[in-house]
């Protein structure tokens, strides 16, 4: 889960905050524990720094800051508060790609939006966001951002193909909480490719809604869950963590209630994304709707020209699942 700092002068009462952080104090508190907050490059403390104590900002104006960064983490500092100037997202993409694992990375923010930004850089986003607001209005943006465990990218794909694909096994996820319109899960025969099903929020004449529940197609596909994993929709059980996303790309984790399996018929519906090809394969039925830019489609009113969304994970390697990093795989 990521965390949600605050600049503050003192703590404050905003439940979903984790730390408040004041400069003038030097001090980050929060989580039940006191740090302390040290400028990289200012004079030199009067007492001993403890790196695995402190929370050491840093500015990042340039490349050569970013190198500051990497030396910081080399003489052991684990969390390290960065603002940025005018340029944000690629110093936080770099710094994500540098660090990521080594040290604990808080981008300071000035809106939601911005904190936004944050949380996707290179799709792991940052470990945190620090923001620089007012606090009744950072209390509000926390809530928000609390229950977004990512921003992914999100793309339009084309529909190239759609076919008959036989009866064959099919899940339904049931959440234990209500997804939206226009919110799903991210579903697809190859881990490269996943296509966003829409949860079944639609009503009809013929069916009640069932907002809780995605219908992911044949089991042997993949569903992205938490921490970029990819696990095959037969692995899941109750109890089990996969993500819901929404069509802007905001990921919050939903745990799984219930899985039910059964034979229906199913239908294969391909697809190209910047010149790549995926497929997904889901139940013929009018219920099941794929999101589109503007709304969603059945799957039986699925035609090729038409845009869905899409997402396309940095391709690695996948053992049960499980992302591994240099190795080739091909899927077809």
């Amino acid at each position: 889960m990521k965390e949600v700092w605050v600049f503050a002068e003192s703590v404050g009462q905003a439940p979903a905050v984790d730390r408040f952080v004041s400069r003038s104090r030097g001090m980050v508190e929060g989580r039940g524990e006191s740090l302390r907050l040290l400028k990289w490059g200012s004079q030199e403390p009067r007492e001993p720094v403890d790196p695995g104590s402190t929370v050491l900002e840093l500015e990042v104006r340039c490349s050569g800051d970013e190198e500051e960064a990497l030396n910081a983490v080399e003489k052991g500092f684990r969390r390290i508060l960065v603002k940025t100037s005018d340029w944000k997202v690629i110093p936080w993409e770099n710094l994500v790609a540098k660090l990521r694992g080594r040290a604990m990375i808080i981008a300071e923010a000035s809106s939601i939006e911005e904190a936004k930004l944050a949380l996707r850089a290179l799709e792991l986003g940052v470990d945190a966001v620090a923001l620089d607001m007012p606090l009744e209005e950072a209390s509000k943006a926390a809530e928000e951002l609390k229950s977004i465990e990512a921003v992914l990218r999100l793309r339009e794909a084309t529909v190239e193909k759609v076919s008959e694909a036989g009866v064959g096994l099919r899940a339904c996820i049931d959440a234990c909480d209500n997804m939206s319109p226009g919110e799903g899960m991210l579903i697809g025969a190859f881990s490269s490719i996943l296509v966003l099903v829409e949860a079944e929020v639609a009503e009809s004449g013929f069916t009640k809604p069932r907002p809780f529940r995605v219908n992911a197609g044949a089991i042997s596909q993949y569903v992205l869950s938490t921490r970029g994993l990819s696990p095959y929709v037969s692995d899941l059980r109750s109890g089990d963590v996969v993500l819901a996303v929404s069509r802007t790309g905001e990921a919050r984790a939903l745990t799984i209630c219930r899985m039910k399996v059964e034979k229906r018929p199913l239908r294969m519906v391909e697809i190209c994304l910047n010149g790549s090809r995926g497929k997904v394969f889901l139940q013929d039925a009018e219920t099941i709707r794929v999101v589109s830019p503007g709304g969603s489609v059945s799957v039986r009113d699925l035609k090729p020209g038409d845009r869905v969304i899409a997402y396309a994970p940095r391709r690695v390697g996948r053992h049960f699942g499980t992302p591994v990093e240099g190795e080739l795989m091909l899927e077809f």
